[in-house]
């Protein structure tokens, strides 16, 4: 009785086991836009056949020698593909001479066999854009479906650089703040370009959205970086939620870590976010451990107890602020960005608004050339 209970069981939980990675494998198979996607897939789905042919070549008296052929075979393949996979993995370490860098604030350390680096970051972001729309009612999936046009182009040419495809993915750290791991890893992205001087390096620190820290991100502001010399910090903190107490520390740890790291110029640290990131630089721009030059807002939440005080304007009534957003964006409407825009003006605080018309929340990757050249536009007029 108790062995056909265990029995049982045992076979309830291989069915469970079975169909998730199976479908998630065969969804991996037909949608992965990279080989190692590919070669995950496959060894999915050996790993959830094995078990079954290993039981009936074990229960089953004829077709023995058929069946420990199979499993010769698959077995040979799990590992064959298995091995490959985890030897082209990557390191997490682009080299000494990349401009690209994981840094860590704290005693953590970038560990390149997980399951969040193995697996490339544009396969984790097409699964994102997959399940979305039955968690988000602001996202169809006629529109996810949209927006994975520009972003998997971005990914393509992003991958294309080996710094930034050995850099791997910093991704799991956003996966464990929604296990209620501490979303504070210590991890920050640091990108310094070349430049001919001993000069200090301007920074602008970045602050991603909800769903983590996309390398993404920083490949995008490297091609500022690298058009007017600015050294850039992008701190990881989980999943985005910059409204935590205690959440700008993470900002304060990197920005000292770095400094061991780079020579930078004090008088010419900006501030920016994206999305969920508009909180951390609506507490960054009232936080008396930093000196910030000026302000980005994109497509932002913004912490209106900071934002729309008297404290906040008395602060930055001499100093720039950029605010970009899309007229379409439903997630963030452009009404609620443009009152706060027009408190400031009415304030006298120099700021300075973009609206991209028709474009959504997802601006930054829809229109990637045009984002970059309003900010560095406007950095050059207002870093002076």
């Amino acid at each position: 009785m108790i062995k056909s209970v265990f029995a049982i069981l045992l076979g309830a939980l291989y069915c469970c086991f079975a169909f998730i990675i199976i479908s998630l494998s065969l969804w991996l198979l037909l949608n992965a836009q990279t080989r190692t996607g590919r070669g995950l897939a496959v060894t999915g789905l050996i790993l959830g056949i094995l078990p079954l042919t290993s039981f009936l070549w074990f229960r089953l008296q004829t077709q023995r020698v058929f069946l420990g052929r199979i499993n010769l075979v698959l077995f040979a393949g799990l590992v064959g593909i298995g091995c490959a996979i985890l030897l082209t993995a990557p390191s997490g370490n682009p080299g000494p001479d990349s401009p690209i860098q994981h840094r860590f604030s704290q005693k953590t350390q970038f560990n390149p066999f997980t399951i969040t680096n193995i697996i490339p970051e544009v396969d984790q972001i097409n699964l994102g854009f997959t399940v979305m729309p039955y968690l988000d009612p602001l996202l169809t999936a006629q529109q996810a479906h949209q927006e994975t046009i520009p972003t998997f182009r971005l990914y393509r040419e992003l991958e294309s650089d080996p710094n930034f495809h050995e850099l791997g993915s910093a991704m799991g750290w956003a996966y464990a703040d929604l296990l209620r791991y501490p979303a504070d890893a210590g991890h920050y992205y640091l990108y310094v370009p070349e430049k001919e001087t001993d000069a200090p390096y301007p920074v602008i620190i970045f602050l991603h959205g909800s769903a983590g820290n996309f390398k993404a991100y920083v490949w995008l502001w490297s091609k500022i970086a690298d058009e007017l010399g600015y050294a850039i910090i992008a701190p990881s903190y989980g999943f985005g939620n910059w409204g935590n107490p205690g959440s700008f520390d993470t900002v304060l740890r990197a920005l000292k870590n770095a400094e061991s790291e780079v020579n930078i110029d004090k008088q010419r640290i900006y501030l920016a976010g994206l999305s969920n990131g508009g909180i951390g630089v609506s507490r960054g721009a009232v936080a008396t451990e930093i000196q910030l030059k000026g302000l980005i807002f994109i497509s932002p939440v913004m912490d209106l107890q900071i934002v729309d005080n008297e404290a906040f304007m008395e602060r930055w009534r001499e100093r720039p602020i950029l605010v970009i957003s899309g007229e379409a964006d439903e997630r963030i409407p452009y009404s609620y960005v443009a009152q706060r825009v027009s408190i400031w003006e009415a304030a006298n605080l120099p700021v300075t608004s973009i609206g991209y018309a028709g474009e959504n929340h997802f601006l930054i990757f829809n229109q990637p050339e045009k984002v970059l050249h309003d900010i560095s536009e406007w950095l050059e007029k207002t870093d002076r």
